[in-house]
């Protein structure tokens, strides 16, 4: 009649589906693809996840897992809430916003490696949802009201073709990367791309070379850029998107990069 926690929470892959019944959402969604732990839980939580769903389902929970890092504190201490180093999440938000603390939380995790905890990225975080900002505030007065979707064409300057091939690269490097759950890593780039090759060099072309051509490969990278970062930055991209498309009601997070 009572499980240990433990045993009672291996249960969960599939006793949310409402089994023992053959539901559909038990059909559809076990097993599941991914689940994401630190590795101090492996033992207690993932191992009696397997063995229970080898015993009551007939195959294992999930195909992947996915051991993400654990954040200590600055000296390298696990928090603790009798200890009092926990960081308060909701603190975090109200200082930097959503966006720059999502930001500064992926930026610190580059692997499994676990992370000691700074709040310098997320003030990073900041300054970048700024130069993004900013940058589409001055993409918006060079193109006016031509938000049409644009497809990549290859151009004739040589600032063009270089920030395209750049762009391009981006992506299959991103997309690899994602694929490997260097999540920190992809972010990394994406930073780097955006603010560097883009801002410092492209942007800056483009306010000395003011034709068709340059404006409409700026604002295809710079829409691309969008759709890179929005799984980091998912709420100031959404918004800049519902700015560029007012009248389209698809959202940013279901758009496919081309």
């Amino acid at each position: 009649d009572v499980l240990d926690t433990w045993f009672s929470s291996a249960l969960w892959p599939f006793a949310t589906l409402h089994w023992p019944d053959k539901t559909e959402d038990l059909i559809t969604f076990y097993p599941t693809a991914v689940i994401s732990f630190a590795r101090e839980i492996f033992y207690l939580w993932v191992f009696r996840m397997i063995f229970s769903g080898l015993e009551f389902m007939g195959e294992v929970p999930f195909k992947t897992i996915f051991t993400h890092p654990t954040i200590l504190d600055s000296k390298g201490k696990k928090m603790s809430k009798s200890v009092g180093n926990v960081v308060d999440p909701m603190k975090l938000i109200d200082t930097y916003g959503i966006d720059a603390t999502r930001f500064g939380i992926v930026w610190q995790a580059m692997s499994t490696q676990d992370i000691h905890w700074s709040e310098d990225p997320m003030r990073a975080g900041k300054k970048f949802l700024n130069k993004l900002w900013n940058s589409w505030c001055f993409i918006a007065a060079q193109i006016g009201s031509a938000r049409r979707p644009v497809k990549r064409q290859r151009p004739s300057a040589p600032g063009a073709i270089k920030i395209l091939d750049s762009l391009d690269a981006l992506k299959k490097n991103v997309a690899a990367k994602f694929e490997a759950f260097e999540f920190g890593s992809a972010l990394h780039d994406i930073y780097d791309f955006y603010w560097h090759e883009f801002c410092d060099v492209f942007l800056e072309e483009a306010k000395k070379d003011p034709s068709p051509e340059m404006k409409q490969t700026l604002f295809y990278v710079f829409t691309e850029s969008l759709k890179l970062l929005h799984p980091f930055l998912p709420f100031i991209t959404e918004y800049i998107w519902s700015l560029i498309y007012p009248d389209n009601k698809r959202l940013l997070i279901v758009e496919s990069i081309t």
